[in-house]
Formats: structure tokens, C-alpha cells, sequence
């Protein structure tokens, strides 16, 4: 078989689609294999970025009221939070309690170290927002309070 009719051969791959083709003559036998054979490319939908009015996103007065009457305590480090210093051990405190400043709330450990994590101020807890054994991040709400 000769140049010219191998590149036949590629050219009717190509314009057909064809992930294999076998051409056989008299004298001679070719099979052409597309070099990108039975791999699937899949593409994504291109997504269009929605746009939200900021004034549409502005929190409603109650809201925002809700928002002020409480204070968030935060995680100061990445690690896992739990509620007592051992398994066995009592929680340290329960939503409804009332906490003094400086009183423990959890501990967050990291790299095995347990780092106890004090109220930066007396109230009342209106939730914890962890659950025990969950990974945290910095910054991330562990507990809200009410200050009153």
C-alpha cells in the first residue's frame, strides 16, 4: 500500500468519525486506530454568573435586630471542637446556661494539643453551633451568647 492511500485511509477516519478502521488488499492489510480512541471528553455547561441587586440582599429590620442582640464567640485556631475535656467527662456547658467571663466552653484541639476555649464575657448561651467532634475552622461561630 502506498503513501497516497494511507493518507485515504486517515482522511476517511477523520471525515467519518471513526475511532478504528481495517483496510485489506490483495497484498497488503492496515488498520488505523484514532489516537484518541475511546476517550470520552465531557464538557461542562458554561454557567452564567447571576447578578443579585445589593440592596435586594439587605436583612430586614428584625433582622438585623436579632443579629445585635446577640454576640458570636468564635474558634481562635483550626482544629476539632468538644464540649468536655474527656469522653466520659460532663459537658462544660448547655444551651440556657448562664456563664461567667473567663468560665472554659470547649476545648478546640490541635495538633494534639487541647486548647480551652473561655467566654470573653458573661451571658446567657442561646446556642452551640458545633457538634461535638466536628472539625472547625478559624473564625468559625462556635457559640452565641446573650450578653444581658
Amino acid at each position: 500500500m502506498d503513501v497516497k492511500k494511507l493518507k485515504q485511509v486517515i482522511k476517511l477516519l477523520k471525515d467519518n468519525g471513526l475511532e478504528e478502521i481495517e483496510v485489506e488488499e490483495k497484498d497488503s492489510r492496515i488498520r488505523v486506530k484514532s489516537a484518541i480512541a475511546g476517550t470520552a471528553v465531557a464538557l461542562a455547561p458554561a454557567q452564567v454568573p447571576l447578578e443579585v441587586p445589593v440592596a435586594d440582599a439587605e436583612p430586614s429590620a428584625t433582622e438585623k435586630k436579632a443579629e445585635s442582640k446577640y454576640k458570636v464567640i468564635n474558634s481562635p485556631m483550626v482544629g476539632t471542637f468538644y464540649r468536655s475535656p474527656s469522653p466520659e467527662a460532663d459537658l462544660y456547658i448547655e444551651e440556657g446556661q448562664v456563664v461567667k467571663k473567663g468560665q472554659t466552653l470547649c476545648i478546640v484541639e490541635a495538633m494534639k494539643l487541647m486548647n480551652e476555649i473561655e467566654a470573653e464575657f458573661k451571658g446567657k448561651i442561646v446556642s452551640i453551633l458545633v457538634e461535638n467532634g466536628q472539625p472547625v475552622e478559624y473564625g468559625e461561630p462556635l457559640f452565641e451568647i446573650d450578653p444581658t
